[in-house]
């Protein structure tokens, strides 16, 4: 990872209580916080393109599941029958 050196003022005892709290050095706690940043500007970047385009609207992805079980036409793998077997052998004790 390419690292950039910054200088900047931030909020004293912000700063000096994250630094108590987490033991960690100026750096890793400034990555921290834009990690943490990022994250939430994608979530609301997410949300904001949803509600420009709400799934019910796109025919493609607004289809309706029907309500009893899929079709499956295929076997059931034997590690998937054996998982089913034991988790119907715990919930009977």
């Amino acid at each position: 990872m390419k690292r950039v050196r910054i200088s900047t003022t931030v909020d004293a005892w912000r700063l000096a209580r994250t630094r108590e709290m987490s033991g960690l050095s100026d750096s890793q706690l400034l990555d921290r916080a834009l990690a943490a940043l990022l994250g939430q500007l994608e979530h609301e970047r997410e949300i904001a393109a949803l509600e420009r385009h709400p799934y019910d609207e796109d025919p493609q992805l607004s289809w309706e599941s029907p309500a009893t079980p899929l079709p499956y036409d295929g076997n059931i793998p034997d590690a998937v029958v054996q998982l089913a077997q034991q988790r119907r052998a715990q919930r009977q004790r």
